[in-house]
């Protein structure tokens, strides 16, 4: 399982975990499986043909995981499929599930990983423990060559774009450690989204308000980050689910002109160094945990009105959550249409003159 940072972020589980995606769309997919060698998938890697979609930095394995693949490979052991998404009209395959397992192939291939670390097989057998690929036998290099690692291929056939491939993805996701809802749409959405959003997630007052100075590994503090945004700009047509409505801001998100990204950035900076300077670090963490309905409550409220935002922030902060009718709706079916609305007119109520 990927590792979490030693900071890592605690939310308060606000929403049910389980909502359902309604079937507004019919689509049409394909899948195939191909047994790539380990060798080809080298290669693919090497010319860019398969692609780690922008978390491909995000390499978690510490080197005893990553050399016991390798061990497997050279001992022929199964190893789980990947999934990989081939675009309409495109040759490259964009990683869905695999991302450890086929950076691990790389690194190994390359003699060290990203980061610069040499990578020699660490806790393995003692005939291998040691060697890099290099040092490997011939018979040895041929065998981790000519291993197979069966890699299955989607690719979406109508409607003639990739409206779908959330939802396809999101089915297909059945590796060992599955990927979140946060990585599936860094995996579709390539364009002006991640960029924004990352520079938006190194913002320090932002991550002194959700209390984390570390990245989170799963893009749980980049989906917050997204569902303000997407809120900020569009809570009065909220609709269920919140995973929906999140995932398609931000393919409409993706899709912004420069103009519009500065705007959102502009904003939302200065929502974060007001918030910050008035209330302080972690105003949000209702019984010690961040809770996300308290969060993005004020955060889109001062994103909208910043303007007009009563000059004690602190007080009038304090009164709100003294509110029973607010707790109620930041503790209670969260991502109710009614549920959101009541908080978001109450924080508008209290916090604005």
């Amino acid at each position: 399982m990927d590792a979490l940072p030693a900071e890592e972020i605690l939310v308060e589980e606000t929403e049910p975990t389980d909502e359902e995606e309604p079937r507004t769309n019919r689509y049409e997919i394909m899948s195939y499986p191909t047994d790539y060698t380990v060798k080809v998938l080298y290669e693919k890697w090497q010319s860019h043909q398969l692609v780690i979609p922008d978390y491909q930095r995000r390499y978690v394995w510490n080197i005893p995981q990553a050399s016991r693949l390798i061990e497997s490979f050279l001992l022929g052991l199964p190893i789980p499929q990947v999934f990989l998404h081939r675009e309409y009209s495109s040759p490259t395959l964009y990683v869905v599930d695999g991302h450890q397992r086929l950076a691990t192939i790389a690194h190994f291939y390359a003699g060290k990983f990203a980061d610069g670390r040499e990578f020699r097989l660490r806790g393995v057998s003692s005939i291998w423990d040691g060697k890099s690929y290099s040092d490997l036998s011939e018979d040895d290099r041929t065998t981790l060559d000519d291993a197979t690692l069966r890699s299955i291929i989607i690719r979406q056939i109508q409607p003639n774009d990739n409206s779908s491939v959330y939802q396809i993805f999101e089915r297909l996701n059945t590796g060992g450690t599955q990927l979140s809802p946060m990585e599936i749409r860094r995996a579709i959405f390539r364009g002006n989204a991640n960029a924004i959003l990352d520079k938006l997630n190194g913002n320090a007052d932002w991550r002194a308000l959700i209390g984390s100075s570390v990245l989170d590994t799963r893009y749980r503090d980049v989906e917050m980050l997204l569902r303000v945004l997407a809120l900020s700009e569009n809570w009065r047509t909220y609709s269920k689910p919140m995973k929906k409505f999140i995932t398609d801001y931000m393919a409409d998100l993706d899709k912004s002109d420069a103009d519009h990204l500065k705007q959102i950035e502009q904003r939302f900076s200065a929502a974060c160094s007001l918030i910050k300077a008035k209330l302080g670090e972690k105003p949000f963490h209702l019984r010690q945990r961040l809770n996300l309905a308290a969060l993005d409550a004020v955060m889109v409220c001062s994103v909208e009105l910043a303007d007009l935002l009563k000059p004690d922030l602190k007080s009038a902060h304090q009164e709100l959550i003294n509110n029973p009718r607010y707790i109620e709706a930041v503790t209670r079916s969260t991502s109710d249409v009614s549920a959101i609305k009541e908080r978001f007119e109450l924080a508008r109520s209290a916090l604005t003159v």
